[in-house]
């Protein structure tokens, strides 16, 4: 079981669902899905989910799977 210790920010996707960073009392860095948005067309972006870690500079780095078609 993964608990949070702090969270330490958060961002808006592209695809508009937010996420939190947040420390684990493992000293990890993880990002947790928050929210999804209303417009999000990414199945997998449910609330609690764990993403690949998201560069906290640079928009543009953001990874994400491609929409389903």
């Amino acid at each position: 079981m993964m608990r949070i210790r702090r969270g330490l920010g958060g961002r808006r996707l592209p695809c508009g669902c937010v996420a939190g960073i947040y420390e684990t009392y493992r000293d990890e860095i993880v990002t947790i899905l928050d929210a999804t948005g209303t417009g999000c067309v990414y199945p997998e972006h449910l609330p609690g989910t764990i993403l690949p870690t998201l560069a906290t500079d640079d928009e543009s780095s953001i990874e994400l799977s491609s929409p389903p078609e």
